[in-house]
């Protein structure tokens, strides 16, 4: 049977996140050095924090988190130390996945406030001296919005806005056979039947959210020069809605953007089905084979052109969201002649960092190595531990382990990413069937939610110990609170003579020495208890961090197994919140011989100058 495929001449799938941001270094088999001296742009001088909007304040009593919460709690992000506040998605939404279903580009959701709660958030934002990213989802809509029931009913260039195809062919009942065996993320085929158009549309996601053409100039022009007309540059002052943000209203200035997701934006123009990694599971999308999906040529070209839109803004950064082998992945940073984004995020360390009982020094090592080695000379690497889509690292790897992990994501070399109450040791909560909500668990039904679910790492922040954990002054929450909000909460940790919050607030200003901004990173120690750097500068302090993964105490001879000479002694310079050595308090010397060692305690070091 004849196939129609209605994306301009091929079909390619684009997975992509992206926020604006410029950095330079270089990566090296020993390590890692700053390659420019000059001085390094906004996304460089600190954490970037993810704020789950939802899930972080509510101002209006209705038991979601919403723009003016943010606002009230900037002051907070100012004191933390973080340099980027990146917000979720916020656009108009019939929220099947909680904003990741667009249906209009240019108003905010009413969940999440009105577009002049959004300008009060960009106005006090920059008042407080702190860059904005927003998330932007340009891989597909939600199927409400008017781009989609336009195509669906062939109405002009939209006609081609979205991957429609013909059915393969009919069975007995009469039923379209879709045009090949693409499933979706979700599970069940990627394709859904249109009756009002009679051909399938693809979907990677859910069936609600259809996935964009960019084969179609239309769609591409619709993402890029509509955009850009809509939003104005200012002299000093950041502007960038994102090229994709299409006519947003406001015309106000924010700092930049995050695009999701990208390597999936452009499918194969030929629909082949793709190859099974296991036969007898050909239900389950993570055993496809998919080289028809993902990756495509023309995604990069997609890519370069925002690239070149992007780099006429002042102060931006874009981040792209990548899935894939640490080869692909790397090629969306572009090369000598050509640039993409100015970083991928790297989901290494957290797809490593995810079991204590098998975590390994060498695990950790490697982990961040295979990054730097791997990145194109004169690129900025980025580090993320935790996200809205995983468990939380307390609950992860320990709740001895927070600070630690937080100390070695924020002292090496790049940007480091936080999720909204990781700072504070926040653990995952149990959620019942009859509350989830997140529609990855509900499909599994109640025997199984628990295990796909990602209600329990976006529960509600917590503020301090009283009503609704400070989220709310109404009467009920979006998801339930943590039980453990007495014992855990910002409010508390502020008070705290040592807290993961003043732990992590003491590490974002060790940040900022010269050594930290320029200086080079070696490995002098690991084994299978314990993982260790060193920073480096001519001319400026050496620091040496360690971390004991161990579940036991432990006496540790930085000595042994040495890949390099190391001095006898250092100066502890600060140790783990949940660290009980009163014989090593911060400015003490300790022998590297035999550093005392708590169970998942991290300490950091200045060593004695050459």
């Amino acid at each position: 049977m004849r196939r129609s495929y209605m994306f301009g001449g091929a079909f390619v799938v684009l997975f992509i996140a992206i926020i604006v941001i410029i950095v330079v270094c270089v990566s090296s088999k020993n390590g890692w050095k700053k390659q420019n001296p000059d001085e390094p742009e906004f996304w460089e001088k600190g954490a970037v924090y993810q704020v789950y909007p939802r899930s972080f304040s509510d101002s209006d009593k209705d038991g979601t988190g919403d723009l003016m919460g943010v606002v009230d709690h900037l002051d907070y992000l100012k004191e933390l130390g973080v340099v980027t506040v990146w917000i979720s998605p916020i656009f108009e939404s019939p929220m099947k996945d909680f904003g990741y279903d667009i249906s209009n580009y240019t108003t905010i959701d009413r969940i999440f406030g009105t577009m002049n709660d959004f300008e009060v958030l960009v106005t006090e934002t920059h008042r407080n001296g702190l860059k904005l990213v927003l998330d932007f989802v340009p891989n597909h809509t939600s199927n409400q919005h008017e781009w989609f029931i336009k195509s669906e009913s062939k109405e002009g260039n939209y006609t081609d806005y979205y991957v429609w195809a013909e059915a393969k062919g009919f069975d007995e009942n009469n039923t379209a056979i879709p045009p090949n065996n693409w499933m979706s993320e979700f599970g069940g085929s990627a394709w859904e039947w249109s009756d009002t158009r009679g051909e399938f549309y693809y979907h990677q996601f859910l069936v609600e959210q259809p996935d964009l053409n960019y084969r179609s100039e239309h769609v591409k022009e619709e993402m890029k020069v509509s955009g850009r007309s809509k939003i104005r540059k200012k002299k000093n002052q950041s502007c960038i809605l994102e090229d994709m943000l299409s006519n947003i209203q406001s015309q106000k200035y924010i700092s930049r953007q995050r695009l999701l997701p990208f390597c999936k934006i452009i499918v194969s123009f030929a629909l082949q089905d793709l190859g099974i990694d296991e036969p007898t599971d050909s239900d389950n999308p993570a055993l496809l084979q998919h080289i028809f999906t993902t990756n495509q040529p023309e995604t990069f070209q997609v890519l370069r052109e925002w690239r070149e839109l992007v780099d006429k803004y002042h102060e931006k950064v874009l981040m792209v969201e990548v899935y894939s082998e640490v080869e692909d992945v790397m090629r969306y940073y572009g090369n000598d002649s050509v640039s993409l984004a100015h970083f991928p995020f790297n989901f290494f360390m957290l797809e490593a960092l995810n079991n204590r009982s098998t975590l390994t020094g060498y695990d950790i090592k490697d982990t961040i190595s295979l990054w730097l080695d791997n990145m194109p000379e004169g690129k900025w690497p980025n580090w993320v531990l935790g996200n809205h889509d995983n468990g939380r690292v307390a609950s992860r790897l320990g709740k001895d382990m927070v600070d630690a992990l937080n100390m070695v994501v924020l002292l090496l070399p790049g940007t480091p990413l936080t999720y909204n109450g990781e700072e504070i040791g926040m653990e995952d909560t149990f959620i019942s069937w009859e509350d989830t909500k997140d529609p990855e668990g509900c499909r599994w039904g109640r025997d199984h939610y628990q295990e796909h679910s990602r209600d329990p790492e976006r529960t509600p922040m917590q503020w301090n110990g009283g009503y609704m954990a400070g989220f709310t002054n109404g009467d009920n929450t979006w998801l339930p609170i943590n039980p453990d909000y007495e014992e855990i909460n910002v409010a508390l940790q502020k008070n705290a003579t040592h807290s993961h919050l003043k732990f992590y607030q003491h590490v974002t200003k060790i940040r900022q020495e010269e050594t930290f901004k320029k200086g080079e990173i070696t490995f002098p120690t690991y084994d299978d208890s314990t993982f260790s750097f060193i920073r480096s500068l001519e001319g400026y302090p050496s620091y040496l961090a360690v971390v004991n993964i161990a579940t036991v105490n432990r006496t540790v001879n930085m000595h042994l197994g040495a890949n390099f000479p190391l001095p006898n002694e250092g100066e502890i310079v600060i140790c783990s919140s949940t660290s009980e050595a009163k014989e090593t308090p911060n400015g003490s010397m300790v022998s590297l011989d035999s550093l005392a060692l708590m169970a998942g305690e991290g300490i950091l070091l200045k060593l004695p100058e050459k």
